[in-house]
């Protein structure tokens, strides 16, 4: 009978995803920041589509760089190249929208919340496509993921909700196109993360100009003023949000290369990026800090214990331990 000492190696060499899934939140976690920046600067969805448009271009040009460095074939098997647009489709409205969320005054800590709640989604993505079944325990894990998520929008009445501002409607939609993100991910996960990111962020960068084309055509703008009239901080933020994306698209990946599953990945990733956003917009942005927040997080870290068996194992095993 193995000892708890080497009940608890097995465990951690069994996480290896978890140092990947660690990185992502904290890429994730700046790049909401400067979401904030970029929204609160924008003066409108003409600037937002600009901003778009050259976080693709930076993931298209660096991306492109390596795989020529490496000597890599950009022309991949049908499958993971439909899977890398698709995943630049939906990264894109997901950009877009959250950039909206900000510019209609979201608050971080909140839209981030509700975006962690694709944990419910991703696992009937996983359960139905992957064959990842989930245990009652689990799904108890994620019911309290979700009641977390209540409490963060300050337990609101079924009248209430109805009249829920709109970034918590565009924040919802976000949560759903994360989950299909993250499906698309993990049947692609064997792709070059660098390919990836050359195809997600092309497709990215044309769906960003056209969206700013059309900006122009439809209000009648002069499309070089535009240009010009742009504000010169956010291109230099836009291109460090390209530099961070391109690496949490690699975090991302190599979560699932690492063996995660999609709700379980989801929820660690989510615990994670949640308090750092939370953080991040009490400091940064002067955010209230409430006592619902702090049960919302209470309760993401007992439904992490929950989802993951490995932990919930290492904990019962512990108290097995004390009890003799």
């Amino acid at each position: 009978m193995e000892n708890f000492s080497d009940q608890e190696k097995k465990i951690t060499n069994n996480n290896r995803w978890l140092k990947w899934t660690f990185l992502e939140a904290g890429t994730r976690a700046v790049n909401k920041a400067l979401q904030k920046v970029i929204g609160v600067t924008s003066s409108s969805i003409g600037h937002t589509f600009y901003a778009i448009f050259l976080v693709g271009l930076v993931q298209t040009v660096v991306g492109s760089a390596v795989i020529i460095f490496k000597k890599k074939k950009v022309l991949v098997e049908s499958t993971h190249l439909i899977g890398a647009l698709l995943f630049g489709i939906l990264a894109f409205f997901c950009t877009t929208v959250s950039f909206i969320v900000f510019l209609y005054g979201g608050e971080v800590g909140v839209n981030t919340f509700i975006i962690t709640l694709s944990i419910v989604p991703g696992a009937f993505i996983d359960w139905i496509f992957f064959k990842h079944r989930l245990f009652t325990r689990q799904w108890l894990g994620v019911m309290i993921a979700i009641w977390s998520g209540y409490f963060v929008l300050n337990c609101p009445s079924l009248k209430e909700v109805m009249h829920l501002p709109l970034w918590v409607f565009l924040s919802l939609a976000t949560m759903m196109a994360v989950a299909i993100n993250q499906g698309i991910t993990q049947k692609i996960k064997r792709i070059d993360p660098m390919v990836k990111n050359f195809w997600g962020g092309l497709m990215t960068a044309i769906l960003g100009i056209g969206g700013l084309l059309w900006f122009n055509l439809h209000y009648s703008l002069n499309f070089s003023d535009f240009i010009r009239g742009f504000p010169s901080k956010l291109i230099w933020i836009s291109i460090i949000f390209g530099i961070i994306v391109i690496l949490m698209w690699i975090f991302n990946l190599l979560a699932y290369k690492g063996g995660a599953y999609i709700a379980l990945k989801k929820l660690v990733m989510n615990g994670s990026y949640l308090t750092m956003a939370m953080i991040i917009g009490i400091l940064l942005f002067g955010e209230a800090f409430t006592i619902y927040k702090l049960l919302g997080f209470l309760f993401y870290c007992f439904a992490f214990i929950l989802m993951d068996s490995k932990t919930w194992n290492f904990i019962t095993g512990k108290f097995q331990v004390v009890s003799k």
